[in-house]
């Protein structure tokens, strides 16, 4: 079993009244689980979310690249810009 600390925070009061009309009881694990979804978030990362010209130039300048391939990548860049 995880251990639980107690927190203080500083919440708009009008939100405070929402969270206690709809939670009845269940307030720490409400916060408990909006708080992990936020963290998750935070921590997540997908590919699809960085722009194309973005990866592209990345790309371009990576060392292990032949310098072929540096150049298609920028002729790329030209196009897609």
């Amino acid at each position: 079993m995880k251990t639980k600390s107690i927190i203080s925070a500083n919440i708009d009061t009008d939100l405070v009244k929402q969270l206690k009309g709809k939670t009845k009881g269940t307030r720490s694990r409400t916060i408990e689980r909006a708080l992990r979804k936020y963290l998750d978030d935070q921590d997540s990362f997908a590919l699809e979310d960085v722009p194309t010209l973005k990866l592209i130039m990345e790309l371009a300048f990576r060392k292990e690249l032949p310098d072929s391939a540096k150049q298609y990548l920028r002729s790329l860049y030209n196009e897609v810009k």
